[in-house]
């Protein structure tokens, strides 16, 4: 893992255009985890100077992106061929999901943003559903506003004194402890 790091250090400190886009591409399909490594990066130094508002501004607008094509992808393939074959063989568990984001989308989509990959699928059917856009859109940012700095508090925290591999190690407990949290929280 050290030198996976190291080599994406020396990418970024050569050539950050590319490495911000890297970023950009990156979090939108891997989510918390890429955007984690980043500030592993720019706390590193490997940025220089501007790596922080960089990069923070980089994280939001892959963020965004990132829920603006899930939310397309399942607003468009809804009544699609592959949609009714997903409703089909899908339907007793997607019909659960779909009435809870129906009643509670606003918290669905602000807790997805803190739990590793349940991003795309709650995003996917928000989009599904038909949830409202403007609705959508205000979560989705309002959410945003409040997950970066967490992250950001999280990642310097974990980055400040300890090894990558200890650091994800933590990340991993602390989102375990997380989903223990909200599984009650919605049980109860």
């Amino acid at each position: 893992m050290p030198d996976f790091l190291s080599e994406l250090g020396a990418i970024a400190s050569q050539n950050q255009p590319l490495a911000y886009f890297i970023i950009y591409i990156g979090t939108i399909f891997f989510g918390n985890i890429s955007a984690f490594v980043s500030f592993w990066l720019v706390l590193q130094g490997t940025f220089g100077a501007w790596g922080v508002p960089l990069l923070t501004i980089t994280l939001f607008l892959a963020a965004f992106s990132g829920d603006m094509l899930w939310y397309g992808i399942g607003k468009g393939l809804h009544e699609t061929r592959a949609g009714h074959f997903m409703r089909n063989k899908f339907a007793p568990q997607h019909k659960k999901v779909e009435a809870a984001i129906t009643k509670n989308g606003r918290g669905w989509i602000f807790f997805s943003k803190f739990l590793y990959a349940s991003s795309f699928p709650i995003i996917f059917t928000a989009g599904w559903v038909n949830y409202p856009f403007k609705k959508f859109i205000r979560s989705s940012l309002q959410s945003l506003v409040v997950w970066l700095p967490i992250l950001t508090g999280v990642a310097y925290g974990l980055f400040a004194g300890l090894t990558p591999l200890q650091a994800f190690d933590k990340l991993k407990r602390f989102e375990a402890a997380f989903l223990i949290g909200i599984g009650l929280f919605v049980l109860f």
